[in-house]
């Protein structure tokens, strides 16, 4: 009954999260701008350093792409004396005038929509999903737009396999806990997903 019950469970962890390119602009390739800044991730996630992780992927993912991006830590600042203190205030700010206060002709905006650690023993999921979107600053026009999305997980089928998975999660998530990293993994297939469709710069 129980191994029954499990089964469409294990079935659903091994798939794959849906992920799509949801906007290319049609003259993509000759508008990349040279620069762009990643800016504080939108978090809908009950995770506090999900967002801060995601963004420093999704940095690091777009340098090797060939983007220049200004310092993290230069652009808070910058945003800060904008008025901006929270990655979710950005929508209502000119994309113009927040390109110009941050120095980059292209604007990173994401949204974290999961950032996901389950584990009860019988069952232990991780899963992460967000949503990318580069904007031109000085017009606000949308040039690419993509979700990208990862989620792994392990079903137990008795008790003794649900223990052991339990322990197994528990040690798993306080070294990443240990080493400020929660789901690196998942994150860093996420972004690069989501970037998938982003050309690369010459």
């Amino acid at each position: 009954m129980r191994k029954a019950a499990l089964a469409p469970i294990a079935a659903a962890l091994a798939a794959c999260s849906p992920r799509a390119v949801r906007y290319v602009a049609p003259d993509l390739p000759s508008r990349l701008p040279a620069s762009v800044a990643v800016l504080p991730f939108d978090n809908e996630s009950v995770s506090l350093k999900g967002p801060e992780l995601a963004r420093r992927l999704t940095a690091e993912a777009l340098a090797a792409r060939g983007f220049s991006s200004p310092e993290a830590k230069d652009v808070d600042e910058a945003l800060t004396r904008l008025g901006v203190s929270d990655g979710g205030q950005l929508r209502a700010f000119d994309p113009k005038k927040v390109g110009e206060a941050v120095g980059a002709a292209g604007l990173l905006y994401g949204t974290l929509e999961e950032f996901t650690y389950q584990n009860v023993g019988f069952l232990r999921r991780r899963a992460v999903r967000l949503t990318l979107k580069l904007v031109e600053a000085a017009t606000g026009e949308r040039l690419y737009e993509a979700v990208g999305a990862e989620s792994r997980g392990r079903a137990a089928l008795d008790k003794k396999a649900a223990g052991r998975n339990f322990v197994d999660g528990v040690v798993e998530q306080a070294v990443e806990t240990a080493l400020g990293a929660p789901l690196l993994l998942e994150s860093r297939l996420a972004v690069d997903e989501a970037l998938t469709g982003l050309p690369r710069r010459p």
